[in-house]
Formats: C-alpha cells, structure tokens, sequence
C-alpha cells in the first residue's frame, strides 16, 4: 500500500504517523507544496492522503497559488473517497473543499497543550478517551462542513476533530514526536511569547505520551483503511 503527505512547511512533517505507516508495511512520500512540487501519480494510486499543517491560512490562495493545486486533489480523494487525514491546516483544507467556512477565530490564537471532549461517537474514534490531551498551534477555525460529524471540542473552538465519509480533519497535533515539539518551540518562539508560554512547558511531552498518541493514531489510520 502506498500513502501521499502533502506538506507545507518542512518542520510539520508526518512525525510519529511515519512509525505507523511502516508498522502497517506502507510506502509513503512527501509531496511538498510549499517548494511547487507536482503529483506525480494519480490520486486513485494511492490507499491514504495526509494533508499536513503549515503556518498559511487555507483562505490565502493568492498568497500561496500552491495551495489550488492542494484543493483540487482534496476534491478528487474525497470524490473516489480515498481515506484521507487532515491535520490542523490540513483539516481545514478538507473543511473549506467541502463548502465550509475557514476564517481568523475569534477566541485567540490556540497554543499549548489542551484537553480536548469527545463530543460524540464514531466507529473510527473508538478506541480514542472521552478526554485528550493535545498539542494545539492555531488561530484560525472553521465551520463544520454539513453532513460531516463534530468528534472533539475544546474550551476556545468546537471543531476540534470531525468525520465526513472517509474525511478525518483534526485541529489538533497528534503526530507530534519530541523531538519535533523541541523544533517548534525554537522555529515558532514569537507564538510562545505572545501566549505567556515558556519552552520547558510546551516540553511537557514524556515518552509514554508519545507512545499512547502513537498508538491513537494506528487504531485511526487501521479502522479509516477498513472504513
């Protein structure tokens, strides 16, 4: 089997997904965006489509003309629904090609690690408690598309994770390993800064917290491809 990540931005990588992915004897490759790299597969060619985060919002079209080409493959695995998972940008990426609404939120920006409610049921999030703990690093939000299903909300924004046929957006990072937090915090220090947050508590990541998200993401990605 083989799986596509679209990336934009190279430190918001696959992370703790790529453990997982080879676990489950998948191929994978990057297609990074934000360096004008182009498809060169057909959408049908592949059995999972990750869609990764990046500090662009999903409304900056003209700003990042990459970004287009971005929707129009969304579109296309969402119509020959190839199991497909957004994360942060990514989810709103799916969010917008389905016809909702990506805008600034109003509540402030997202950032540190955050519970976030289950809110309600579904097969995939089976195994996922009532109550997560999260790395968050957002201001934008969305609508939820109509027809798709809120999963999980937090305190500031209610669309936290949502299903839509074999659609996944997740606001949230669960891919996230340590050493990729330890990145974030140098790369995007100034969002520390304006949230009141210090590096040692954006570091508050243990092993076993890795190991369990890990986990949370197989049991996603095994029941989406069984979906």
């Amino acid at each position: 089997m083989r799986a596509l990540a679209i990336r934009h931005v190279e430190i918001e990588h696959l992370g703790l997904i790529e453990r997982v992915l080879e676990a489950l004897n998948f191929e994978f490759e990057y297609l990074d965006a934000y360096k004008n790299q182009s498809l060169n597969r057909s959408v049908r060619d592949y059995s999972l489509i990750f869609v990764l985060g990046g500090p662009m919002g999903a409304y900056e079209e003209e700003l990042y003309p990459f970004l287009k080409r971005e929707f129009q493959i969304i579109a296309e695995a969402i119509k020959n629904r190839i199991p497909l998972l957004g994360i942060c940008l990514g989810a709103q990426m799916i969010a917008k090609t389905l016809g909702a609404k990506v805008y600034r939120g109003e509540n402030g920006k997202e950032i540190g690690w955050i519970n976030v409610r289950k809110v309600a049921n579904h097969e995939l999030f089976s195994e996922f408690p009532d109550e997560l703990r999260v790395l968050q690093w957002h201001q934008d939000t969305f609508d939820l598309p109509m027809g798709a299903l809120r999963i999980y909300s937090s305190k500031k924004y209610a669309n936290q994770a949502f299903v839509f046929d074999k659609a996944v957006g997740l606001q949230f990072h669960i891919e996230v390993t340590r050493e990729m937090v330890k990145q974030w915090a140098e790369v995007y220090s100034d969002d520390l800064s304006d949230e009141g947050l210090s590096k040692e508590e954006i570091l508050e990541y243990s092993k076993r917290d890795e190991k369990f998200n890990a986990e949370m993401i197989e049991s996603l990605i095994s029941r989406l491809l069984n979906f």
